[in-house]
């Protein structure tokens, strides 16, 4: 499980999140949505150690984060942005994908295996000796997701990765959700995703406007036309990929 409390986050000296108390079970699969500036990926950040908390505190498995050396946290909670460019340390596909398994030093008997599976899964056979910096855009970010998801953490962060993908890109991705036995964090504007959660967050100004668990959002005031998640939708709806669908689908 993984608990924050009274966590406070910044980026450049702004605090993003406040006083944040969060709870995220083992094996949980959760969806958090919210407009642009939200602090959804200040969040992730935070979650995953590449930013401090400031103040406040998060526990991993009953074990304060700041108290993990880096491999024992990479083991614990993996992190795939929405620029996969800022990802990329190797030349090759292949190696990309190894890269973190061999930082945590796994045997390289395993780390073929766990490759091989990724690979699989995500049908990049094609393109595993191509440099990452010469592919397209949705081939660099299903590159990313493997090399994340093949060290196989605990817990696993997503932050607006079907962004660039086509439909099919999405599909894998969306098997990959729905296979995993990892604790997985979507974090997305697209509402049609919110089904690959068990409980749906809605994060506004730093702070949680709502959380429910998917099952119940159906028919609930959560998505009464005057809610907050509605004046949510309709507030952001130039930024949210075939909107009127979706408020068509929602009430």
């Amino acid at each position: 499980m993984i608990k924050t409390y009274s966590l406070t986050l910044k980026r450049d000296e702004n605090i993003v999140i406040q006083n944040f108390d969060f709870t995220w079970n083992k094996g949980e699969k959760i969806v958090m949505v919210g407009p642009t500036g939200a602090g959804k990926s200040t969040l992730a950040l935070g979650l995953s150690g590449i930013i401090p908390c400031a103040p406040g505190n998060i526990v991993i498995d009953s074990k304060d984060i700041v108290d993990f050396d880096l491999k024992t946290l990479r083991k614990k909670i993996g992190i795939v942005f929405q620029d996969p460019e800022t990802q990329f340390v190797t030349t090759d596909v292949g190696r990309e994908i190894g890269f973190g398994l061999s930082n945590i030093k796994k045997e390289s008997s395993e780390i073929r295996e766990r490759i091989d599976a990724v690979v699989e899964d995500l049908d990049l056979k094609h393109i595993l000796d191509r440099d990452p910096s010469s592919l397209s855009a949705g081939e660099k970010q299903l590159v990313s997701i493997a090399s994340i998801y093949a060290m196989q953490p605990e817990y696993l962060i997503f932050d607006e990765v079907t962004s660039f993908l086509d439909r099919k890109s999405r599909e894998k991705i969306y098997k990959l959700w729905e296979d995993t036995v990892s604790a997985i964090l979507i974090i997305t504007q697209n509402f049609q995703e919110i089904n690959f959660g068990e409980r749906v967050i809605l994060l506004e100004d730093g702070k949680i406007n709502f959380e429910a668990k998917t099952e119940d959002l159906e028919g609930s005031s959560h998505f009464s036309y005057d809610s907050a998640f509605f004046n949510l939708l309709r507030k952001n709806k130039e930024e949210i990929p075939q909107y009127e669908r979706i408020l068509e689908l929602l009430k």
